[in-house]
This record gives structure tokens, C-alpha cells and sequence, in this order.
């Protein structure tokens, strides 16, 4: 919240936080060279580019069926909560499906802009048990759900592991996925199917230096790619 341009209220509400462990999949999109590329471009071009940045996101709210969002400046988290699609495979479901719209719309959109921008999306996703604190003070405007735990920050360091284009999952969506590749990875459709990559020692060893991440996601992270466009929309950081 930026307080110059807020006025805050004051009640008399007791505060309370009302914190509920449940299962999710949590999608962390980031855009791949930004902040070098700000320091170059103008105003009015970065703007742009977050403004793509934001109508995604509203987008993907409509068609995508993510129960909560956050900006993060060049980029964003979306979380899907289980409880609110029957299963986790439904749900890794519809965030894999959202992290190749992500890439898939970026590509066109970067094609018509008439300035050079940032290379691409890499996305970090991640599947497992946090607790969602709902917020519940004597400042109304303050009250905003967040979520907290383990997976959040795993996504968050895995998706610095993906390059422009470039879908990381933890090892409990890869569980998930190849426990479920009908409906996770597609594989009856022959356009849309994906298929998780195992990475290379490159990959592992910089998965290795990120404070905070468990074992069994540094040896168990997978690449999924979409082998129907390799050549434009998807690149496997560290595969090579």
C-alpha cells in the first residue's frame, strides 16, 4: 500500500488473524532481464510493459479459475487453492495451463511492441501444504489475505532457475504430474501435451545454492515444456 496517496481508518475492531493450513499450487511468474532493461528504457516503455504485465493477470482471474493474486513489480504470484478444485492434480492442472498462456500471449504481445523488452517469462510452480492468514484489524485497509509456508518460498527460488519461457515445478507437482499425465500433462492432446524434463548437474548445482530449499526439491525439480512450439516458446535453462 503506498500511504502517501491512502488515508488510513481507525476503528475500534478488536484485531485478530485468522490463519487455515490448506493445500495449493502457487505460480511465480517473473519477467527475465527487467531490471536491466529498465535502466535503459523510458517512462512510457516500462509502463507498458506493465501494463501487460497487469491486464495477464486479469485475464487469467477470468479463464484460469486462481482463487488469489499479487503483483510483484515485474511480475506476479497466482495461487490456486485444492480445496476449490476437488484434487491436486486438477488444480496443477489449470496452473500449468495458466504458465503457457503467460508464455504464449507475452511472445505475440512482445512481437507488436514497437520497442525493444524484456526477453520472456520464467515461471517457478509449487505444490503443497501453507496456511492462508486472513487479517482481521482495527485498520480495515490493511486486511489483505496473504499465504505463508514452505512451498511459497520454493516457488519463488525455483522460478530464478527458469529462463524466458521457461516452467520449473517442485518435486511434488512432478509426483503429481506423472502420477496424473492425462489431465496434468495433457498427453492425449497432440498440440497442447507437455512433458517434464529432468535437468542436467548445471541446474542442480545452482538449485543447490538457494538458501531454504529442501533436498528432495533440488534433486527432484523438473523443466515442463511444450514440445508442439520449441522452437518459439520454450527454452530448458541448464539442460545443455
Amino acid at each position: 500500500m503506498y500511504l502517501k496517496t491512502h488515508t488510513l481508518t481507525l476503528t475500534e475492531r478488536r484485531s485478530f488473524i485468522h490463519g487455515e493450513k490448506l493445500d495449493v499450487v502457487a505460480v511465480y511468474a517473473d519477467l527475465r532481464g527487467f531490471a536491466q532493461w529498465s535502466l535503459t528504457a523510458s517512462a512510457s516503455d516500462i509502463t507498458r510493459v506493465i501494463e501487460v504485465v497487469y491486464d495477464r493477470v486479469i485475464q487469467l482471474a477470468f479463464f484460469y479459475k486462481h482463487t488469489f493474486h499479487k503483483f510483484l513489480g515485474d511480475g506476479f504470484v497466482l495461487i490456486w487453492e485444492v480445496k476449490d478444485h476437488g484434487s491436486r492434480a486438477e488444480a496443477l492442472h489449470w496452473a500449468l495451463a495458466a504458465a503457457f498462456e503467460i508464455h504464449k500471449r507475452y511472445w505475440y504481445i512482445a512481437q507488436q511492441l514497437r520497442f525493444p523488452s524484456p526477453s520472456g517469462f520464467g515461471i517457478g510452480v509449487s505444490l503443497g501444504e501453507v496456511v492462508r492468514i486472513d487479517p482481521e484489524t482495527f485498520i480495515p485497509e490493511m486486511n489483505e489475505p496473504d499465504f505463508v509456508g514452505y512451498p511459497m518460498n520454493c516457488g519463488a527460488r525455483l522460478q530464478k532457475l527458469a529462463g524466458p519461457y521457461g516452467t520449473v515445478i517442485d518435486s511434488g507437482a512432478a509426483d503429481v504430474a506423472t502420477d496424473n499425465p492425462e489431465r496434468v500433462l495433457r498427453t492425449t492432446n497432440n498440440i497442447l501435451s507437455l512433458e517434464l524434463v529432468t535437468p542436467n548437474n548445471k541446474a542442480i548445482n545452482m538449485a543447490s545454492k538457494f538458501s531454504g530449499l529442501s533436498e528432495t526439491d533440488i534433486y527432484g525439480f523438473r523443466y515442463v515444456v511444450w514440445p508442439y512450439v520449441k522452437d518459439a516458446l520454450w527454452r530448458v535453462d541448464g539442460r545443455v
